[in-house]
């Protein structure tokens, strides 16, 4: 056995063209299945531990999976926004027995992109969703002000981030100097990585995002000292000042002028493009979820482990087309396969024979073959595991982009 497996070696040595193209054939044979199976695995894993981690979701009607992903991953937008009342709803609930947490999200943002760096989303938030993530800083301090913000470990080290940083929000639309005015936000801290979606965001208090929404604004103070450039008008003996529009709010909430800033119009509308609901019993769970079954609820409120075994479902069937299409590919590859041994077993047969003349068994020219064909499945093998476990570090998220 040992000296066929030293001929089979030499032999595939000296016909490496052949050998390399059946080795090629042969591990993108097994690397299909493989892969296919591993990252599918690895995608079912990641997107059902959290779905399974958070309890409710509430939001606008429509799509219920454009909803879940959207609270989840922070990936897609709902269909329309809700707002703070449906939390004033749950907290009615809770003074009746039906105990929950709220945890508003409004995630319509990201940061300004900078050369080659793309921004990242911002989730407006409160102090709640830290704890029920369980995310832990790693350098800094929570968000205690308006216009501060921490941000994920991904994001830190993707834009070379500290405490004492700045990011600007980038507006949905240019031309709009009304709403979505660029805010610039301090970093107050980094969060510890936490293999999640919420490494890739920058997180703010929510009433941060609704400054970024124009909501919220501050304005100069004004008097008879403020740049004449400013001033349409200052009548000295009424003390009345009229101002151009030149005065625009600020794009900086500092320490001297954050008491300027005010919110306009009443807070049970101020939006919000989700909330998570933490019920704390059983039977908080039910009545939340019967407030919101009925057609003339306001909001849809969803379990996320049962909208997301209906994207797995689709998952599914991507995998049943996977595994055809690589039964094909595997039936294709022995064939050749097996033309190739062919078509070699003739071309060598005057070798065969001389190995025969000098006493060679039949059953040692057969084990020769076995050996070459043992060698390639191995290579095959090795080659295709690796390529498999490289396409894991990455595969997962493209086929998340992909489907979200």
């Amino acid at each position: 056995m040992k000296n066929a497996l030293y001929l089979a070696c030499m032999s595939l040595l000296w016909h490496r063209g052949r050998s390399i193209t059946i080795l090629l054939s042969l591990a993108i044979t097994i690397w299909m299945p493989i892969t296919v199976r591993m990252v599918l695995d690895q995608f079912r894993r990641e997107i059902s531990e959290r779905a399974n981690a958070t309890p409710l979701v509430l939001g606008a009607r429509g799509s219920r999976i454009d909803l879940a992903l959207h609270a989840l991953y922070f990936e897609t937008l709902p269909p329309a926004d809700t707002s703070m009342k449906e939390i004033e709803t749950i907290d009615e609930l809770a003074v009746s027995n039906a105990a929950a947490i709220s945890i508003p999200l409004h995630i319509r943002y990201r940061t300004q992109s900078r050369p080659g760096i793309e921004g990242a989303v911002i989730v407006g938030t409160s102090p709640e969703y830290f704890d029920f993530r369980r995310l832990q800083l790693a350098d800094g301090r929570m968000i205690s002000l308006l216009g501060e913000c921490v941000a994920g470990s991904n994001v830190a080290q993707r834009m070379q981030l500290r405490p004492g940083d700045s990011l600007l929000s980038a507006p949905r639309n240019a031309f709009n100097l009304a709403g979505d005015y660029p805010l610039k936000m301090n970093v107050v801290g980094i969060l510890k990585s936490s293999h999640s979606p919420d490494d890739d965001a920058v997180f703010t208090d929510v009433q941060t995002t609704w400054v970024i929404d124009g909501i919220g604004h501050g304005h100069q103070e004004l008097n008879s000292q403020t740049d004449p450039s400013l001033l349409l008008k200052n009548n000295t003996e009424t003390g009345s000042i009229t101002t151009s529009a030149a005065v625009l709010p600020y794009t900086e909430i500092t320490p001297e002028n954050i008491d300027s800033f005010h919110f306009h119009g009443e807070p049970s509308t101020f939006p919000l493009t989700g909330i998570i609901v933490v019920p704390e019993t059983d039977k908080a769970r039910t009545q939340i979820l019967g407030r919101y079954s009925s057609s003339q609820a306001t909001a849809q409120c969803l379990k996320p482990p049962e909208v997301i075994d209906e994207l797995l479902s689709l998952v599914f069937r991507i995998e049943q087309l996977a595994w055809v299409c690589s039964i094909a590919a595997a039936v294709v590859t022995l064939l050749l396969l097996g033309l190739v041994v062919n078509l070699s077993m003739q071309l060598r047969a005057t070798e065969m024979q001389t190995m025969f003349r000098l006493g060679c068994s039949r059953a040692t020219i057969a084990m020769l073959h076995g050996s070459e064909i043992l060698l390639l499945l191995c290579g095959a093998s090795i080659l295709a595991t690796a390529a498999a476990l490289l396409s894991l570090r990455f595969a997962a998220s493209v086929l998340r982009s992909l489907l979200f």
